[in-house]
């Protein structure tokens, strides 16, 4: 019977949160609303930043040999966030030809090849005629479209795909920056850096690491970094109208439960909160409430493996 008291009242909390079509197209909405916020994160404008200077020395060495910089962060980091937000950015700053493509981003597929790799260019170049194509005609394919689009920087995301097994893609990488044609950025989780660490020449191409790295909670500098993050995230959902009023969870005790399921990794917090908010969208209210994290980390993070217990629940309230 104990079993069964303590069990109701979650039965009713999660009978209230309404699911008709109306309310689905509601949150929908409000949802893909707020998956266009971008918070200017410290780490993030530094990342900005260095694309941009790396972007700005291949365009002053335009033919001589170029350089990359790697980017590698815990799943989650918010890196290929970052990347889109730098390209929208540098596109909002020079629209004057449309039809160019300054800066190309290209994620990876599992176990890419060279000739996989070659090809995931060419398509987002828009060209369809492969047909059997070798992989070195593949190569001088890509590189006519670089110099025909006015690329100035690309991004090659999920590179741990290419970590295993996997020199001869490497070792494309390294031609490519030394014929000259455009700078790359390297993003991927930290089980690319075996990628790195065991290739001094490749190494030897690259500018100082730009890597995310976890929020401590030991440090006051990260917990800030966190409380800063979750403030203007917060500020944002309701700017954007997707609340009527803040949440007003800002005490240490929410912010160490914040920590402890995001595991200091900064897209993990935007991501329990896209949760909580459908959550309090279903439920009417007018702020996301501690109760909406709870029930956000019992169905997302739990069942995911990011947190192994609901460190909301030991907060009053």
């Amino acid at each position: 019977m104990t079993s069964i008291k303590f069990q109701m009242p979650e039965q009713r909390r999660f009978a209230r949160e309404c699911t008709s079509s109306e309310t689905n197209l509601m949150v929908a909405h409000r949802i893909a609303q707020f998956r266009t916020i971008f918070i200017p994160y410290p780490p993030h404008i530094e990342f900005h930043s260095r694309c941009d200077y790396l972007r700005q020395l291949g365009r002053a060495t335009k033919g001589q040999p170029q350089r990359g910089m790697r980017a590698l962060a815990p799943s989650g980091s918010g890196k290929t966030t970052a990347a889109q937000a730098y390209i929208r950015e540098l596109e909002l700053r020079d629209p004057s030809d449309p039809g160019r493509r300054r800066v190309m981003y290209v994620s990876l597929d599992r176990a890419t090849t060279v000739k996989k790799f070659y090809t995931s260019i060419l398509h987002k170049f828009g060209d369809n005629c492969l047909g059997r194509s070798d992989e070195i005609t593949m190569k001088y394919r890509a590189l006519g479209f670089f110099e025909q689009m006015g690329c100035e920087l690309l991004f090659i995301d999920e590179v741990q795909h290419m970590a295993i097994g996997s020199g001869d893609v490497t070792d494309s990488l390294k031609s490519l920056l030394d014929l000259g044609t455009v700078p790359i950025v390297f993003m991927g989780t930290d089980d690319a850096d075996k990628m790195f660490s065991r290739n001094l020449q490749f190494n030897a191409r690259l500018l100082q690491p730009c890597d995310f790295l976890r929020l401590r909670s030991t440090r006051r500098d990260d917990q800030q970094l966190l409380r800063g993050y979750w403030e203007r995230l917060d500020a944002e959902i309701v700017r954007l109208k997707l609340m009527p009023a803040s949440s007003g969870l800002f005490d240490p005790d929410f912010l160490s439960a914040l920590h402890t399921v995001a595991d200091g990794v900064i897209g993990r917090v935007s991501r329990l909160t896209e949760s909580a908010l459908e959550i309090a969208l279903r439920r009417k209210h007018v702020a996301i409430s501690l109760e909406d994290f709870r029930l956000a980390t019992d169905r997302w993070a739990l069942p995911q493996g990011f947190v192994a217990r609901n460190p909301f629940k030991d907060i009053g309230g």
